[in-house]
């Protein structure tokens, strides 16, 4: 889904759903990072579980400790994403077919795509998440990772949905591996954790577009985002 966005009618969704107890200021269009845990809602990187828009279930090392994630588990094996060509063609037919499960089930849904052992195009079969987020499965015995894959799930006037999160990024930087994103607009975005950039592949309507999108609220949109841009808007 993105990026939670604050203000005078999020708190008022906070406070009528339970999880606010009474009103709390905010400043007007102030952007931050959250995530849902089974108690609250707090900044990214404050809870004391896993937390992020995409959780990685393999991923191992540094960037871990900063997206909040627990243990870290066995590095899979990796191979370098092209973000072009027959992968590009591959996983935006995978996501062509679940950008319609995800409006209808109103969640993200995610998964990877990789290697057989014959050096064959293959992907996990994607998982469902949340609203707001997606675990992605255990990598099958064999497969070679190339980069992961989710939907940002419906359009919502409270979540940045448009484009990549810093949580995106990191994730798939733990992974030592590239990722592919799909937005409610139909965009399509290809993160790549060598550069730490995330560019966009294809324009809004390039991918099936969630019914309820509301074009005048992309949000700040460029043709590259670098993690340091991201962070710079996640905080506000």
């Amino acid at each position: 889904m993105g990026l939670a966005r604050s203000g005078p009618m999020v708190v008022a969704a906070l406070i009528l759903s339970g999880c606010m107890a009474a009103p709390v200021p905010m400043v007007t269009g102030q952007r931050i990072a959250v995530v849902q845990t089974d108690e609250a809602m707090v900044p990214r990187g404050q809870g004391s579980g896993p937390a992020g828009v995409i959780i990685s279930g393999s991923g191992a090392g540094a960037d871990a400790a900063e997206r909040g994630f627990g243990g870290a588990l066995p590095r899979a094996r990796s191979a370098e994403s092209s973000g072009s060509g027959a992968e590009l063609a591959f996983v935006s037919g995978i996501l062509r077919e679940l950008q319609q499960r995800s409006f209808a089930a109103n969640t993200e849904f995610c998964g990877y795509i990789g290697l057989d052992p014959a050096g064959a195009l293959i992907a996990t079969p994607p998982r469902q998440g949340t609203e707001a987020t997606c675990t992605l499965p255990q990598v099958p015995a064999g497969m070679t990772l190339l980069a992961s894959f989710h939907t940002h799930g419906t359009y919502s006037p409270y979540y940045a949905s448009e484009f990549p999160t810093t949580t995106d990024m990191l994730s798939d930087a733990s992974d030592d591996i590239d990722g592919y994103i799909s937005t409610p607009g139909g965009r399509l975005w290809y993160v790549d954790s060598d550069t730490m950039t995330a560019r966009q592949l294809c324009g809004r309507g390039c991918l099936p577009q969630d019914p309820g999108y509301d074009p005048s609220d992309d949000g700040p949109l460029l043709p590259v985002f670098t993690l340091q841009q991201l962070r710079q808007w996640e905080a506000g």
